[in-house]
Formats: C-alpha cells, structure tokens, sequence
C-alpha cells in the first residue's frame, strides 16, 4: 500500500524546488523505499534516503552522500533535530540542512564576527551547547507533543538571553507554544525574581511557575514547547505541559526527595 504521507510530501518537495529534488533510485516496489534527494545549493550535493512503511512514525534512514565531505554524520545530526515522531519532516530536514552547508562554506571573516557577535551575547554561535540544556523525552496526547526543557539561570536577564537564543532554533520557533516559566533567588541581594510567559496557551505559563514553587525549585529557567495536533486536549494540556516540565527536572536532578535535594540543584 502507498504511504500517502511521503507521497503528499515528496509531491510538496518537488513543487517548492525542481521536479527532480526527490526522485526513486529505482522501480523496485519493496520496502523499504529507497530515493535520491538532491540539494537546493549551488554545488549539485545529494543524498540518498530510505523510507520504510511505517514514515513518519520512524525517520527515514540516511545512507550516502555525495560531494559532501563528512555530510552523512552531519546530516544524520540535522535528522534527529528536525524529526517528530508521527510528523513529516522532509521540508525542515533540506531547510536546515542547506542552513548547515551554508554557513560550513562561509568565509572565516564571516563566522570569526558572527562568533564574536555571539559571545556579546553571551552564547554559542554553534547552537548554544554550553548552555548544557536538559531536555525531557517528547510527551504525545492525541497528536499533540510537548517537549520540556530547563536550564540552569541566576538573573532574569540571563533567562531571557537563554529563551533568546532557545527561539533562534527553526523546529522551536515553528511551535505552536512556547511556556516557559522561571524562578531565581538573589540571596546577595536578598531578591527574589519570578516570571512565566503563555505564549498564546492561556493560563499555561502561571501553572508552570506554580509547579516549580510546589517542587521548591530556584534558579531554573523550564521551556515546555507544543506541537497542536489538531486534536483539542481542553485541562489535560495542563496536565501534559506539567508533566513534561516535571520529567526535564527530574532527569537534571532538580527535585526534592525525602526532604534532601539531589543531583545539581
């Protein structure tokens, strides 16, 4: 049976590019399909993917290059950033992935300012790594995921650097929400600071900084980002943001238990 999804998308590729951006690499009929994908760039780049029945539950597998020295690593990288589970991702996949060969073809003038530009403020230019986020396992309700993460912070400026720069990231910023929340104690200044954000989920942003006073957690910025699957969730997005939130927490180590905090809180 023809998977309609990478059908719909392939015939969605072609239409964006050229009528050969995705073409079969041959007539076979077996699965999985296997097709040569060639890049929008100026240099012919391609690449050729496998895709089993079973897309976009599973990623489509990545298994050569050409005129792209060391690309299927990086490809592969570019991959699991861009893939959801259950979503197509064809389209993100050549966007950010042009993205990537592009600035690898920059001059050295260029990246050495765009790095420096970077450091003004205050994160990496290759992605933020530094920033050591903690990243939850993606939560599904009804088509719908949330994916949590939370990081460490010590001033409202910083938080807001960090979801900055955490919105530069193409995937995130095409989610429908983004809450976030944060919670920072001064004791220097003997301050206090709290704020949280709904972005358009309303009422999402107070709960989130309401699960963080109950978990007694301080100096944590937490990012839940949410994919709508077209399904309306009514309370359980409540339950699913914080759910999500709480698991980011627990995997850093952030949590009380039996009345002594554990890990790097």
């Amino acid at each position: 049976m023809p998977n309609e999804d990478l059908t719909d998308e392939i015939s969605a590729l072609n239409s964006i590019y050229t009528l050969e951006t995705i073409v079969p690499c041959s007539t076979t009929v077996t699965a999985p399909k296997t097709y040569t994908l060639s890049l929008p760039t100026k240099i012919q780049q391609t690449l050729t993917l496998s895709f089993s029945e079973t897309y976009p539950s599973d990623p489509p597998a990545i298994h050569g290059t050409s005129n792209i020295p060391g690309a299927a690593d990086f490809a592969r990288d570019v991959l699991g950033r861009v893939f959801r589970p259950g979503e197509v991702c064809l389209y993100d996949f050549v966007e950010e992935l042009v993205e990537v060969l592009q600035t690898r073809e920059e001059p050295e003038q260029i990246k050495k300012e765009k790095e420096q530009a970077a450091e003004e403020e205050g994160v990496d230019e290759e992605g933020g790594r530094e920033l050591e986020w903690i990243i939850a396992p993606p939560l599904t309700e009804k088509k719908s995921v949330f994916v949590a993460r939370v990081i460490p912070v010590s001033s409202p400026d910083q938080a807001r650097t960090y979801l900055r720069h955490l919105l530069t990231d193409k995937k995130i910023a095409k989610a429908t929400h983004n809450i976030s929340a944060y919670r920072i104690q001064d004791p220097h200044k003997n301050v206090t600071y709290q704020d949280n954000d709904d972005d358009g989920e309303a009422a999402a942003g107070g709960r989130l900084a309401h699960l963080l006073q109950v978990m007694d957690v301080w100096n944590m910025l937490v990012v839940v980002s949410r994919w709508y699957g077209g399904i309306k969730l009514g309370p359980d997005r409540f339950r699913c943001i914080n759910a999500a939130a709480r698991e980011a927490l627990v995997l850093g180590g952030w949590v009380k238990e039996e009345g002594r905090k554990t890990g790097k809180g």
